[in-house]
Parts: C-alpha cells; sequence; structure tokens
C-alpha cells in the first residue's frame, strides 16, 4: 500500500522550480516566432513556423511529463545505453546518405514528412551514454572508462562533422569533455593538464589564423607546466608528458585543418569575429552580426514594442526566427526583457546543478543533470555570443526560444530528465523524513 502511494505521490509531483521556467522561455519564444511573421504594413504573414513551434512544444511537453514519471535506473545497463548509441550512429549516418541537401549542407532527415535534426538527439545521447558509463566508475577503472566514453563520442563528433556541422560537433564533443572532466577524480591533475593541451594547442591554432608566430610563444607555459610536475613528488609525471605530446599532436592537426581541411565560411566565421569589419567577410558573417548587434542595441531599454521590430520585419537581421531570435526579441523587449530572459537562463542552468549536487551519492543521477546543465549554458553562452559578436558566428539555436522542432523537443526530453530526478530526491527525503517521524511516535 505505501509503495503505490508513494507511487501516487511520484506521478502526481511537480517541481515547479524547473517546470515554470521552461514554460516562461518557452512562451516568450513563441511570441518572439509570432512577431516576426508580422509584416512591415500590418497583418500576419506566413504562421506555418509558429504552428509547427507550438506543435513542437506539445510534443516536448507530454514526452517532458512522461519522462519526468519513469525509472531511470535502466539507463545505467550497457544494453540500453548500446540501444542508445546504434539509433543515433544511424541517424547520423543515415542524414549523410539520404539527408536532403540545403545551403549546401545535409543536416536533416525527413521522415513521415517530419523534418528532424539527428545532431540535436546526439547530444542527448553523449549526455546519457556519458552518465550510465561513468556510473560504473566503481567495477572499472577510470581511464577504461574515459576510453569507452570518447570512441562513442568521437562518432558521433565524426558524422556530424561530415555534414558538415563544425560548430555542432565541437559543442557535442565540449558536453562530453566537461562532463568527465568532472566525472574524473583529481581536479586539479585535470586542470593542470588542460592547461597544458590547451596552452599548446591553443597556440598552433591562433599563430595560424592569425598569421603572426607571436603565439607561439604560448606553447612554453605548456612545457613550463609540464616540467613544473616533472619535478613535483606527485604521480602524474606520465600524464603530463602525455598532455604535452597531445598538445603538440592537436596543435599541428589544428594548422593542417586551417589550410586543407575548414571550410571558406567556417574560416569567414572565424576571421568575421577577430575583424567584423574585413571586406571580404562583410556581406556575410560580419554583415550578420553587424546587424544582430544594431538589432540589440535599437531596443534600448524598453523595446520597441510587440511587433515594432524593424530589423527582423525588413528582413536586415538574418536568421531572425532561428540563430538571432535573441536579437529579435531584444530589439522589441529591450535591455529590461533581455535581462529577465537571461535571469530565466541562469535560474535553470545553476537549478541543474544544485540538483546534480543534491543526488551526488547517485552518480547516474547527477552526471545526467551536470550534463543538461553543462548543454544549456554552452547554448545559449555560444548563441547569445554570436548575438553580441562576442564569439564566431555559429549556427547554434537558443533552446525553447529559437523556431526549431528538434532542438525545443529534445531539450524538453532533457529537463525531462531532471525534473524526474528532482521529484525522486525530494520524495526520497519526504519519505525519510516520515520513517523517522514514525520510529519516534512509536
Amino acid at each position: 500500500m505505501n509503495s503505490l502511494l508513494n507511487k501516487s505521490r511520484t506521478f502526481l509531483s511537480i517541481d515547479w522550480k524547473i517546470l515554470f521556467p521552461t514554460i516562461l522561455l518557452s512562451i516568450l519564444g513563441l511570441i518572439t516566432v509570432l512577431s516576426t511573421t508580422i509584416l512591415p504594413e500590418g497583418g500576419y504573414g506566413d504562421l506555418g513556423i509558429v504552428w509547427k513551434q507550438v506543435i513542437s512544444l506539445g510534443i516536448g511537453f507530454i514526452l517532458f511529463f512522461i519522462i519526468s514519471i519513469i525509472d531511470l535506473s535502466y539507463l545505467k545497463y550497457w544494453q540500453v545505453m548500446l540501444v542508445i548509441w546504434i539509433a543515433t550512429v544511424f541517424l547520423l549516418a543515415l542524414t549523410l546518405i539520404i539527408g536532403p541537401e540545403i545551403n549546401g549542407v545535409r543536416r536533416w532527415l525527413y521522415i513521415g514528412g517530419t523534418q528532424i535534426q539527428p545532431s540535436e538527439i546526439a547530444k542527448f545521447a553523449v549526455i546519457v551514454i556519458t552518465a550510465g558509463i561513468f556510473s560504473m566508475r566503481g567495477k572499472l577503472n577510470e581511464l577504461v572508462l574515459f576510453a569507452i566514453t570518447f570512441l562513442s563520442t568521437v562518432a558521433f563528433f565524426i558524422l556530424i562533422y561530415l555534414e558538415p556541422g563544425g560548430s555542432m560537433s565541437l559543442l557535442t564533443l565540449a558536453i562530453w569533455f566537461l562532463m568527465t572532466f568532472l566525472a574524473l577524480s583529481n581536479p586539479l591533475r585535470n586542470t593542470l593538464l588542460i592547461f597544458i593541451i590547451a596552452s599548446v594547442s591553443g597556440g598552433f591554432l591562433i599563430a595560424a589564423v592569425t598569421g603572426n608566430w607571436i603565439w607561439y610563444l604560448t606553447i612554453i607555459l605548456g612545457i613550463v607546466l609540464t616540467i613544473f610536475i616533472l619535478y613535483s613528488k606527485t604521480n602524474w609525471k606520465s600524464l603530463a608528458v602525455g598532455g604535452l605530446a597531445l598538445g603538440f599532436v592537436l596543435g599541428i592537426f589544428f594548422t593542417i585543418s586551417w589550410d586543407t581541411i575548414l571550410h571558406d565560411y567556417q574560416k569567414n566565421r572565424i576571421i568575421a569575429f577577430i575583424n567584423p569589419t574585413e571586406q571580404t567577410v562583410l556581406e556575410d558573417e560580419g554583415f550578420n552580426v553587424n546587424q544582430s548587434k544594431i538589432a540589440i542595441g535599437s531596443g534600448q531599454l524598453l523595446g520597441k514594442g510587440f511587433g515594432n521590430g524593424t530589423q527582423s520585419k525588413r528582413n536586415f537581421l538574418p536568421e531572425h526566427q532561428t540563430d538571432f531570435i535573441f536579437a529579435s526579441f531584444a530589439e522589441e523587449f529591450g535591455l529590461v526583457g533581455s535581462v529577465f530572459v537571461l535571469g530565466l537562463y541562469g535560474f535553470l542552468i545553476v537549478y541543474c546543478f544544485v540538483v546534480a549536487i543534491n543526488v551526488i551519492q547517485n552518480p547516474l543521477h547527477s552526471l545526467i543533470c551536470i550534463g543538461v546543465g553543462i548543454k544549456l549554458l554552452l547554448e545559449v553562452f555560444i548563441n547569445l555570443g554570436t548575438n553580441m559578436g562576442t564569439i564566431p558566428a555559429t549556427g547554434i539555436p537558443l533552446p525553447l526560444m529559437s523556431a526549431g522542432g528538434t532542438i525545443t523537443i529534445m531539450t524538453l526530453v532533457c529537463l525531462g530528465l531532471v525534473q524526474n530526478i528532482a521529484v525522486r530526491h525530494k520524495q526520497g527525503n519526504r519519505d525519510k523524513s516520515g520513517e523517522i517521524l514514525d520510529v519516534y511516535e512509536d
């Protein structure tokens, strides 16, 4: 009887700290997309994209509530992880084979008349697979788990990059890397290794991009840190040498990639970030970012009001319903509205990490929450950075606000995982409190 009551309470429980900001962001995104359909002469244009977003949100919230009540313990079984991995690889490979070519890339599949983007599913797969594998830390060596998660993620990285989807492939790899960094023991050692690898490989990369040899001097920092570890009393010496070697390998790879592998549009995005007024990119990436800055700045304190944005209405702002949705929102709702949106995202991201800390005794649950928080943090940071010109322009949409079916649904699926974990944790605490009270009354 108590078991049935517990299941009933879990089914009916809702963590409003997750659901409320999620609903608000979804509504604000829908309002902004609707606003962009208003024609300069008045009235609404094609509302197809609005209805698609409504349907995506409906499907996403249904999955959100379903996932919030299922048993997540199955995710730690290797059979389940293998099925998720195979299904994701299959969809990514199928995209390269039969996906329609749109603007020179193959990133989407049409299944039953519905467009899906498998690379968004890959981010979800990385989170649950990495969390599931590292939940076996008591059974297998850390380095073995690291190698397994790396190989599983590299398969996603390569398939996404071949679309080509450079930004999305790097984002997928970054989610895995940060989750792994937090999952492994000895944070000080890991931090030093990251500094060694980043300083060496970064020196090669920046020197290749700018053509200025002075950036090679950052390699000295990596060598100095390696020597410092070699003369210390730690047992990290082999790892430090390996990190230095990996830094050189990655650095050489980055240099070769810049000259022979990266596409022109990818180079242009980086050049436009370093110098937005560069004539060779002024009409493309540099122009896009400049128009986004104009839209954000013209919103001033309170914005121009719903439907009164001129940059999106007159098509000065590119991709104003997807990649540059924040600029569209900021133009109409100003600094006050922008700060409110940032506050909602900030609260949601921080709460994911708070839940992860609360359930740290359960590695699977804790790492899932960390992964979802990292995913949201990187997506918001990259999209806002692109809109404000602080990082190179990428095709990363703003979760819950940008028009896009797959990212909207998968974001809600990921938040459903956090909702599940948060509710079960609270329910567990209430059950323990009840047990203590029963003992006290007896």
